[in-house]
C-alpha cells in the first residue's frame, strides 16, 4: 500500500512530538494490528540453511512465523554459533528486540523494558515463550522459507527524525505476510504500524524519510 500522508511538524522535539510525528505519518488500522500480505523480492541475505542442528553443535539458522494464541502477532529467532537475536511484534503497540546466548540447545534472551524469551530449539524448530509489553506469547516456529518471489525472515531500520531516533522492525513469513512496528523513541517504550517494507529495495517510507532496511540473519551474520 503506498503511503503519501506528509510529514507533519514535530511537538516541541519532546517523546509525545516525535510519537505524534511518526503515528501522523503511518496509517494504523483503527482495531487490527497491520499485517501486510504482499508478494516479496527474491533476496540472499534472508536465506536460511533448513538442516536440522545436532544440540551443542554450531548452528547458524533463521526461524519465523505466528505466535500461538494471536493470529496478528509473529517472532523472529536468528541463532549465529553461541549468539541470538530475536523479535517479536504484533504489528502496533507489543513489539521487541532481544539478545542473548545459545546453550546447548537452550535460548534466554533480553531486551529493553524487561522484554525477554526463553526456548529451545529441536528438529528445525524453536519453541518457548516471550513476554513484550507485559503481554506473553507462546510460539513454535520453523526455520525461515524461501521462494523465487517471496523472502521470508527479519529486518530492521534506523533513521533520525527531527535529532530522534526511529528503529523499525518487519518479520516477513512465508507466504510473504509482513508484520512490522516502529519505535518512535530509544526507549522502545513508544511503537506504532511500521511502513510496508519493499523487500526488493529493502526500503520503507514514511512521509518524506526512506528507511533503509538491513536483514538480522544467523545465516549469513548480518545484524550480529
Amino acid at each position: 500500500m503506498k503511503r503519501n500522508t506528509p510529514l507533519i511538524t514535530l511537538l516541541g522535539g519532546g517523546v509525545l512530538g516525535i510519537a505524534l510525528l511518526i503515528a501522523s505519518m503511518v496509517s494504523t488500522p483503527s482495531k487490527t494490528p497491520a499485517g501486510y500480505s504482499a508478494a516479496a523480492a527474491q533476496t540472499p541475505s534472508a536465506a536460511a540453511s533448513s538442516a536440522v542442528a545436532t544440540p551443542g553443535a554450531t548452528l547458524n539458522a533463521d526461524y519465523a512465523g505466528r505466535v500461538k494464541d494471536d493470529p496478528h502477532a509473529s517472532v523472529a529467532i536468528s541463532i549465529r554459533g553461541s549468539q541470538a537475536i530475536a523479535y517479536v511484534c504484533n504489528g502496533s503497540t507489543v513489539e521487541g528486540w532481544m539478545r542473548g546466548k545459545v546453550e546447548g540447545d537452550k535460548l534466554v534472551l533480553t531486551g529493553k523494558n524487561q522484554t525477554h524469551l526463553t526456548a529451545s530449539y529441536h528438529a528445525g524448530k524453536v519453541t518457548g515463550d516471550v513476554e513484550a509489553h507485559g503481554t506473553d506469547y507462546s510460539f513454535s516456529v520453523p526455520t525461515v522459507s524461501k521462494s523465487s518471489s517471496k523472502s521470508s525472515g527479519l529486518y530492521q531500520a534506523t533513521a533520525v527524525v527531527q535529532g530522534k531516533t526511529i528503529k523499525a522492525g518487519w518479520i516477513v513469513l512465508g507466504d510473504g505476510t509482513q508484520i512490522g512496528s516502529l519505535e518512535t523513541d530509544k526507549s522502545g517504550e513508544n511503537a506504532v504500524t511500521a511502513p510496508k517494507l519493499d523487500v526488493a529495495t529493502m526500503t520503507a517510507r514514511i512521509g518524506n524519510v526512506v528507511l533503509h532496511a538491513v536483514p538480522v540473519s544467523g545465516v549469513t551474520g548480518s545484524g550480529f
